[in-house]
C-alpha cells in the first residue's frame, strides 16, 4: 500500500465536513488495499469489509467478558442496545452466568 493510502486509512484528514475521510473514500481505499494484498475471493472481490472488521473486533471482546457498554463505546454506538441487538449472540456464556446467578439466588 502506498504512503498516501496509509494516510487515508489511518490518519485523520482535514477534508469536507470533518477530520476523517468519508465512508466511501475509506471503503475505496480499503478494497484497493485488499486487492493489492491478494486478499480476495475467487471472483476477485475483496474478502473482507470494514464493517466485517468491526464484528471481528467485537466478537472476541464480548466473548471474553468485556462489558457490552465498553464495546459499545469503542464501536461508537449511540446506545448499548445497538451493541446487544447486533452482537449479543456473540456472548453465549452470558446465559450460563445468568443461570448460575439465579441458581445461587
Amino acid at each position: 500500500m502506498t504512503t498516501a493510502g496509509m494516510e487515508i486509512l489511518f490518519a485523520p484528514r482535514d477534508r469536507g465536513k470533518g477530520s476523517m475521510p468519508t465512508a466511501n473514500t475509506y471503503a475505496y481505499h480499503f478494497r484497493k488495499a485488499l486487492k493489492d494484498a491478494g486478499i480476495v475471493e475467487p471472483d476477485g472481490s475483496p474478502k473482507y469489509t470494514p464493517h466485517g472488521l468491526r464484528h471481528f473486533f467485537a466478537s472476541p471482546a464480548l466473548a471474553h467478558g468485556t462489558p457490552s457498554h465498553e464495546v459499545s463505546r469503542w464501536l461508537g454506538h449511540k446506545s448499548t442496545k445497538t451493541t446487544v441487538d447486533v452482537c449479543g449472540h456473540l456472548v453465549p456464556a452470558s446465559w450460563d452466568r445468568c443461570r448460575a446467578v439465579m441458581q445461587n439466588a
